[in-house]
């Protein structure tokens, strides 16, 4: 059978739609490597027999290879010639049994692969008190290439950028801009407004300095767009319908370092965006600098094969155990699994990014999702004797598995020494800002997806149940929240979570928490839960719509197997961007995953209406990093998808809301001519900018 054939270390030059065909220079050395084979689907199952094929491999079996993958659900195969086993999250133990020859053949059963980058990688094989990184092949099945949606190309204009603009009138003449204005800063309801008169004279008017940025961006867009400061004469009136204009950037997963943060937020600049969500803390990495901690980063940013005690065990001693890329060297600054911002990092960012009318909100993720910070704070107390900054009981003998397969990533809720550690957190993150002389619009404390049967068996969790006469372990998160307000308001500073931190809350908790909220991610937009953005707007909590079907710039473009990016939630390109409709939330899905057309007339029907259009208050795009292994997928991820998103957070009631028809002429216009200007102007303004982007694929 043909096959596609890719040789890499890890994952690292598997580009979206491209298959290299390349020589391997393990296959002419005695060096151990390793192939893995994409098996068929048996239809009967829906399961693939895949092959991992250790050449050269070590003689008898007191050896281990290692691999890391989203996820297996390996079954046993007869003949096979190894076993294979979950360590812990995303980190699998392959063990040899007794085999003949130079190369070792395990077989197992597992999902079909859906995505190249879902494969194994990582490899590592452990022998004789070494571990070494493997070179591997992998033979992937042929597939079937996706082209991307068609659209009619139209002409575009000088004036014709992302986002669009409000209002361009135009005039005869031209005006050469020699140099940009100074804006006059003039009254104005609208919160970013401004206009620009080119009339043989520029002249700029704008409400605040947020305008006045704004129109330095359209007039170098413009000059860019024409190819000459020679412009049309016009007068262009615009600003934005939504306060809050984001992207979220996880620096957890993996890593991206200052000097590319900082090229982001200059294209983010370049969309008129505001805000900058900064995904500092999670289970696979805690990437900001916490003096008082110095094991926050130096031991939770780092990622090294475990130690191997006299016991048997494997543990981690200095480091995290390897996480989604398989990288086992904590030196190796290839690896986006390592690395960390420093406070004089992340302070640059602050004062880089605020110089382009960006605010920064920090996030640490917690109750769940906190694994790094955990860890870290164990190995802080095993190095100072000091246990009154831990986040972890122990004793505490809780069983449960969260999302990403972990099972000890839950802070523990009833401990002082929780909020002992927040305080600390919090206290630096307002010196940060300030030394900086920047906003803190708020604390992102996360709040999402804690692990069923987290804290049932902890004995300091019990007692603060039995104390307030509770039966349900999931008011513990009232008790939770209740201690996190109380930090917050000591210091003055509102906080914002992702859409669970506000749900299955005590009356009185909730309430309270309404009073200091800055914003709500609603994220999980599907599966019957599309009315929760609305239900709670109509509440008075402050919605940042953050839709996985809209708005996920980690999920793949396409179905084609050669794409990158998750698709747990669905696919997410240019035109499902543009679909998003803040005030119409049901119907942003015209297509669905199969390119089809959707039936959206009635999707409204029996649903929560909006009723407190005020309360939806932003936009936000979200780039989750588990799949990143440069910062050209970073950049690849979300441009040129992310588009969309940025234009409605601008222009959040385009001319097609309210058309029942999801090709309906109107939509099918302005959808041509928006992928027409990305196509004319921003792929051109990515290559001028030398930053990798998502070709289109026809």
């Amino acid at each position: 059978m043909t096959r596609n054939i890719m040789k890499t270390k890890s994952l690292l030059n598997i580009i979206a739609g491209i298959v290299a065909i390349t020589a391997f220079a393990g296959c002419n050395s005695n060096k151990p490597y390793v192939v893995w084979t994409e098996g068929e689907t048996d239809p009967a199952t829906r399961r693939a027999c895949h092959v991992i094929t250790v050449v050269n491999a070590p003689q008898g079996t007191d050896w281990n290879l290692w691999l890391t993958s989203n996820h297996i659900v390996p079954g046993e195969v007869e003949g096979t010639q190894g076993t294979i086993g979950q360590h812990h999250g995303c980190l699998y133990k392959m063990t040899p049994l007794a085999h003949e020859g130079d190369s070792l053949v395990v077989k197992y059963t597992d999902r079909p692969l859906q995505r190249h980058c879902w494969a194994p990688e990582g490899f590592a094989l452990e022998h004789d008190g070494k571990v070494v990184e493997l070179d591997v092949k992998y033979e992937f099945l042929p597939s079937e290439a996706i082209a991307d949606f068609p659209y009619n190309h139209v002409q575009t204009e000088v004036w014709d950028m992302v986002p669009s603009l409000k209002s361009v009138a135009l005039a005869e003449g031209t005006t050469v801009v020699d140099v940009l204005p100074e804006a006059v800063i003039t009254a104005s309801d609208k919160a970013g407004w401004y206009k620009i008169t080119l009339d043989g004279t520029c002249k700029v008017e704008a409400a605040d300095e947020d305008g006045a940025f704004y129109a330095k961006v359209t007039l170098e867009n413009m000059i860019r767009n024409a190819g000459s400061n020679e412009l049309p004469n016009m007068i262009v009136e615009d600003w934005p319908d939504l306060a809050y204009r984001g992207l979220m950037l996880d620096i957890s997963r993996n890593f991206t370092s200052k000097e590319n943060i900082c090229r982001l937020i200059d294209l983010l600049a370049h969309y008129k965006v505001n805000i900058f969500h900064l995904h500092f803390g999670d289970d696979e990495g805690w990437r900001v600098e916490m003096p008082q901690f110095p094991e926050l980063t130096a031991y939770g940013a780092y990622h090294a094969f475990p130690v191997k005690n006299e016991a048997g065990e494997y543990v981690e001693e200095e480091y995290l155990l390897p996480s989604y890329d398989g990288n086992v060297d904590p030196k190796d600054m290839t690896s986006l699994s390592n690395g960390h911002l420093s406070k004089e990092d992340y302070i640059e960012i602050l004062k880089y990014a605020w110089e382009r009318r960006i605010a920064v909100i920090p996030e640490f993720d917690t109750p769940g999702h906190s694994r790094a910070a955990i860890k870290a704070m164990e190995a802080y107390a095993e190095r100072t004797g000091d246990e009154s900054y831990l986040l972890s009981d122990r004793n505490d003998v809780s069983e449960y598995v969260s999302v990403q397969y972990y099972k000890d990533n839950a802070i523990n809720v009833a401990l002082p020494s929780t909020y002992k550690f927040i305080e600390v957190v919090f206290d630096n993150l307002i010196a940060y800002h300030q030394e900086a002389g920047v906003p803190l619009p708020a604390i992102h404390v996360g709040g999402d997806e804690v692990p069923h049967g987290a804290w049932v068996g902890s004995e300091y969790c019990q007692q603060i149940m039995a104390e307030r006469g509770w039966d349900n372990i999931e008011l513990l998160k009232s008790y939770y929240i209740e201690n996190v307000l109380d930090i917050a308001e000591a210091r003055g500073v509102k906080i914002s979570g992702w859409q669970e931190l506000v749900m299955d809350l005590e009356d009185h908790v909730y309430e309270r928490m309404k009073k200091n909220l800055y914003s709500i991610n609603f994220w999980h937009t599907g599966d019957g839960q599309e009315e929760y953005p609305y239900h709670y707007a109509n509440d008075d909590v402050p919605v940042i719509l953050s839709n996985m079907t809209n708005t996920y710039m980690d999920f793949a473009y396409t179905p084609d197997k050669t794409e990158r990016g998750l698709s747990w939630g669905g696919f997410v390109d240019e035109r499902r961007s543009f679909c998003l409709l803040p005030y119409d939330i049901y119907r942003s899905v015209r297509w669905d995953d199969k390119g089809r057309i959707r039936n959206i007339a009635n999707l409204p029907e029996g649903k929560t209406e909006l009723e407190k259009k005020e309360n939806i208050v932003g936009v936000q795009a979200q780039l989750w990093t588990e799949t990143v292994r440069s910062f050209d997928h970073v950049t690849s991820y979300i441009f040129p998808k992310v588009c969309g998103v940025f234009e409605r957070a601008w222009n959040a009631s385009p001319a097609w809301e309210g058309t029942l028809q999801a090709d309906d002429a109107v939509f099918m216009a302005e959808l041509d001519k928006y992928y027409s200007t990305v196509v004319d102007h921003e792929m051109p303004y990515y290559e001028q900018q030398g930053v990798a982007y998502r070709h289109r694929k026809n």
